[in-house]
């Protein structure tokens, strides 16, 4: 995935949680905390994978997972649908939003 398509990939990952977030917490629209809260959120999860993502390369490993992200190592299989054998912050992503959905009983999109 070059990195063009792994940003556009990741803001398209992000605005869905965001939109996710905002609607199964509630009704109306998100109070300024909650969307600050989910913002932070969002950069702490950047700054996690970045920081466990020791090559750069922008996916992580399962090695890299269980040394950086055991959250996201215990859950791999579930994430890497496709077995490439990594996973991506988009994909990490979209398996919270999807996660959080079934939580909210939300349909999937």
């Amino acid at each position: 995935m070059t990195t063009s398509s792994h940003t556009r990939a990741l803001a398209l990952a992000s605005g869905l949680v965001l939109g996710l977030m905002a609607g199964a917490c509630a009704q109306a629209a998100p109070s300024a905390q909650r969307v600050q809260h989910i913002q932070q959120a969002r950069e702490q999860l950047h700054q996690r994978f970045v920081a466990a993502d020791r090559d750069g390369n922008g996916q992580l490993t399962r090695a890299e997972a269980q040394a950086g992200m055991p959250r996201v190592h215990s859950a791999f299989d579930q994430i890497d649908t496709a077995r490439k054998g990594y996973v991506t912050e988009a994909e990490i992503t979209a398996a919270m939003v999807a996660r959080l959905a079934s939580r909210r009983g939300m349909p999937q999109q």
